[in-house]
């Protein structure tokens, strides 16, 4: 048999450094894994690829990006939000009450049936749906487009908040409005959450943990795809000579590579995924906040290196029943200097809910208000800790006017 040599450069030339270094392969994010197996599939005469169904659960419509933190969709942000600001049966409430709501982010039930519904009275519902409305983001669960321009009126224009509410009055009734007053209600939106468009790209997760009868279960990627050998090429390898027995010979040694890397991360990154699970059940359950959780309590229990935990869990993102995030987001450091991570939390929220909007503050400067409070922060804590919140950077707070 004569193997083009075209074909035997790119078999040299088609892996990178982290595929040439087994461990490397752990840092591998599951889109760029795939990538590179499917590639190897085409160049390796060793390789056959088995991709099975993936399951639904295992696509979400929210980009990623392998270089900065995930940022959670609206509706995602305003869960983890009530889970911050509210406690024990208002908090029950709020999240039941997010069940109601259409695509949109708007009240689809009559709210008298959603108190019945839900076994408490009107008066108190609606004192949780008003409260709900100001979380961020802003105008989850208004029952129309009217009272939502009118929370966002007083939340974006409060200082003009009587007059713009007037002229909208006004516009609804009339349909006549002065061109100032309307050039600053064009800067409205015209529903709590942004509807997605039809053609909707779908991004992979590397892992699902989802609740089934009060049961937490998980399941990696890695367990719908794997490498075969390819057992022609095999026997070929076996009985050949001089260069095409080198040729082959690094083939295999790259398949095996491959094959050896891939078994080291599955194996690992289930049991980092059980370790999470039972650790942080609270959390994922939509009970409590997070508990402390470190790299080096890991890899003690796993009996592996610190940094090989962290190259498995770097750049990872998990699909939850509260949410989707990076698996580093889960390893939580103990608290700082006696202050809890909750109230850390609570902190960074009241500090950015008084900021300036037209002059938000970065992170290095709220963890030097948090400084001059006693909590010795530094500003990459604040910038971790203002992710979980759900709360975006400076430059997109940012408000003109």
């Amino acid at each position: 048999m004569k193997l083009n040599q075209t074909l035997e450069l790119k078999l040299k030339t088609s892996l990178n450094l982290l595929l040439k270094q087994q461990v490397e392969v752990l840092t591998l994010p599951v889109q760029e894994l795939e990538r590179i197996i499917n590639e190897e599939v085409l160049i390796n005469p060793f390789v056959k690829g088995i991709f099975r169904k993936i399951p639904k659960s295992f696509y979400t419509t929210e980009e990623f990006t392998y270089e900065v933190p995930y940022e959670p969709g609206e509706l995602e942000t305003l869960e983890q939000n009530v889970r911050i600001e509210f406690r024990g049966k208002e908090r029950d409430i709020s999240l039941e009450l997010l069940r109601y709501i259409d695509e949109k982010g708007f009240l689809r039930e009559d709210i008298n049936k959603v108190a019945e519904e839900l076994g408490i009275s009107v008066h108190s519902l609606e004192e949780i749906r008003r409260k709900l409305m100001r979380l961020e983001p802003v105008g989850i669960c208004s029952r129309d487009v009217w009272e939502f321009l009118e929370v966002q009126i007083e939340e974006v224009y409060p200082e003009e908040a009587e007059e713009l509410k007037k002229a909208l009055f006004q516009f609804r009734e009339t349909g006549k409005i002065k061109a100032e007053l309307k050039e600053k209600l064009s800067r409205l939106k015209l529903s709590p959450i942004t509807p997605r468009g039809e053609n909707v790209r779908l991004y992979k997760v590397d892992a699902v943990i989802e609740e089934e009868e009060g049961e937490l279960r998980y399941y990696l990627y890695e367990e719908f795809i794997d490498l075969d050998l390819n057992e022609e090429y095999w026997e070929l390898y076996r009985t050949s000579k001089g260069k095409v027995k080198g040729y082959l010979k690094e083939a295999l040694e790259k398949y095996e590579t491959i094959k050896k890397a891939l078994d080291i991360r599955r194996k690992n990154l289930r049991e980092i995924l059980r370790i999470i699970v039972q650790k942080q059940e609270g959390f994922l359950k939509g009970k409590d906040t997070l508990k402390t959780l470190t790299i080096r309590e890991v890899s003690e229990k796993l009996g592996i290196h610190e940094s090989t935990v962290s190259r498995i869990v770097n750049s990872k993102y998990v699909k939850t029943p509260v949410g989707t995030y990076p698996l580093r987001f889960f390893f939580v450091r103990e608290a700082v200097e006696g202050t809890s991570q909750e109230e850390i939390l609570t902190l960074i929220k009241e500090i950015i809910e008084k900021e300036d909007k037209r002059k938000p503050l970065s992170d290095e400067e709220i963890a030097k208000i948090l400084k001059s409070k006693g909590v010795n922060v530094a500003r990459r804590t604040v910038t971790k800790y203002r992710e979980v919140l759900g709360i975006p950077p400076s430059r997109k707070r940012r408000k003109k006017g």
